[in-house]
């Protein structure tokens, strides 16, 4: 039995919608966390915000070379706790970046800072 992409699009569809619906409120509702931690992982949630300004990049060895990344926010299940990790994306370069931050090397980058 072949599924379409249509339906196989609106199937993860719906499993992300589950996914979203159910893993949060599993974490926040359980009995042992108190409102304000609840409400404080929701507050990291909101302000990590996926239309993060991006931030550039060159390299002392190649300075032409400029490489742009966003920060953006994961959500993963740590130890009966949602925990939202950091992470880049890399994004297509402006064509005239604000500002372009000059590292030894592209690894030097990390979520939290250079």
């Amino acid at each position: 039995m072949r599924v379409g992409k249509a339906a196989g699009r609106q199937a993860g569809v719906v499993t992300a919608a589950l996914c979203l619906c159910c893993v949060p409120l599993g974490a926040w509702g359980a009995p042992d966390a108190s409102a304000s931690e609840s409400g404080a992982r929701w507050e990291n949630a909101r302000t990590a915000s996926p239309e993060s300004v991006p931030q550039c990049y060159a390299t002392r060895g190649a300075p032409q070379e400029i490489v742009c990344y966003r920060r953006s926010w994961k959500a993963e299940f740590r130890h009966g706790d949602v925990v939202y990790v950091p992470r880049l994306i890399q994004v297509p370069r402006p064509a005239h970046p604000s500002s372009v931050v000059i590292v030894d090397r592209l690894d030097d980058i990390r979520p939290g800072g250079t």
